[in-house]
């Protein structure tokens, strides 16, 4: 449990990033799949799919990010997701998440929800398993707004909805600690 811990507490946003990591993108691919296998989902469903970008493929990506923003993005990150070793993409595959509505009905209301929720489980899952490999990452939301494009240039289906980017590489700058609340504003123990 401790080595558990302790790789939560590594786990930050890393903006600072490079290409220079010691896992070959096969292995990277690999540990993804790891991950993606290992993950649960809400009644096993498995409705995240990821969209794994390389080297120069995550350098095109971002590119048309900051385009699509007008250079607008924080220079300073532009640089660490532009520089860094690939790019996950995350999306949920609304297709499943309908059909459970249809076959589902009485839990109609949650099944959207809780596709969110896996694919959230499956983003820190992969994450946290990148900062073991000593790789940082962090979380990105640029959609709906790059959504289109996305789905255009990766030639992906329509129903698959775009959730968060996961810019990862090599750890060129520790981050600096974050203030937290107390923990008595967030933790009730009822005994």
């Amino acid at each position: 449990m401790k080595d558990y811990i302790e790789i939560i507490k590594k786990r930050r946003s890393y903006y600072n990033l490079s290409e220079d990591v010691d896992l070959t993108n096969e292995e990277i691919k690999y540990l993804v799949e790891d991950v993606m296998n290992i993950t649960p989902s809400h009644m096993n469903s498995e409705t995240t799919r990821i969209v794994l970008l390389f080297d120069d493929k995550s350098k095109d990506f971002w590119t048309r990010v900051n385009e699509t923003f007008d250079k607008s993005i924080n220079k300073e990150k532009f640089h660490g997701f532009y520089h860094a070793k690939g790019t996950a993409l995350f999306f949920i595959d609304m297709n499943e998440i309908w059909d459970q509505e249809i076959n589902m009905a009485s839990y109609r209301d949650y099944f959207e929800t809780w596709g969110h929720h896996s694919a959230a489980m499956l983003q820190l899952n992969l994450w946290q398993a990148l900062r073991d490999e000593e790789i940082g990452a962090s979380i990105q939301h640029y959609n709906p707004v790059i959504d289109e494009w996305v789905k255009e240039v990766y030639d992906l289906p329509e129903h698959w909805e775009l959730v968060a980017q996961m810019p990862f590489g090599k750890i060129e700058e520790e981050p600096e600690a974050k203030d937290k609340k107390p923990i008595e504003e967030k933790l009730l123990v009822i005994e």
